[in-house]
């Protein structure tokens, strides 16, 4: 900020302080009071930013599926890589907004997502769809174990429903990747009699 002397008709000064919006002695830490303790909330972020972690680790990798996809079905494949893409940045901005409004901070940093991640990343390797779909079926099971421990052990029924949403959608995707692998089939054989 900057504080400016303002000259007053009779010869007297009149100092205009001014904040810039952003001060720090002045800022003020207000926590949530959402009827979840402090060490319950931070355990909640810590799950959340390892969710973020292993969405962030899926993302890269389903773009780099979509930008290097080739051969047959490309276009297919193209346009469902580019769907999920999209899919998994609208889930990762969710957790993030879920980990702020617990007070949390969401990490941010290529080095943070590497070290929270629980899921593998491979440098130097085009995912293929087998790939991708492992890594779905992967991120399911920690969604649904991180899900428990959230209504089980935290009582945060917010963060287990965010959870379960988000597991649908894996669950949606591992099966559009799923069927894109499968035979086609002849409805009349599955069939019941």
């Amino acid at each position: 900020g900057y504080v400016a002397k303002i000259r007053l008709k009779k010869g007297g000064y009149m100092i205009n302080a001014r904040n810039d919006g952003y001060n720090t002695k002045s800022r003020l830490d207000i926590q949530p009071n959402i009827g979840l303790d402090s060490d319950v909330r931070k355990s909640v972020v810590e799950i959340l930013n390892n969710t973020l972690a292993n969405e962030t680790i899926l993302t890269t990798k389903t773009r780099c599926a979509h930008w290097n996809v080739c051969g047959a079905g490309f276009f297919e494949l193209h346009i469902l890589f580019d769907s999920q893409f999209k899919q998994l940045n609208n889930i990762s901005d969710e957790i993030a907004e879920r980990t702020r409004m617990l007070g949390g901070i969401a990490i941010g940093s290529l080095q943070e997502f590497i070290r929270y991640a629980r899921m593998e990343e491979h440098p130097g390797v085009i995912p293929d769809i087998l790939h991708l779909l492992a890594d779905h079926e992967t991120s399911i099971r920690f969604l649904r174990e991180d899900a428990r421990k959230c209504t089980v052990e935290y009582e945060d029924e917010g963060t287990f429903e965010l959870l379960v949403n988000i597991i649908r959608l894996h669950e949606k995707m591992a099966w559009m990747l799923r069927s894109y692998l499968e035979p086609e089939q002849k409805f009349e054989e599955y069939r019941p009699s």
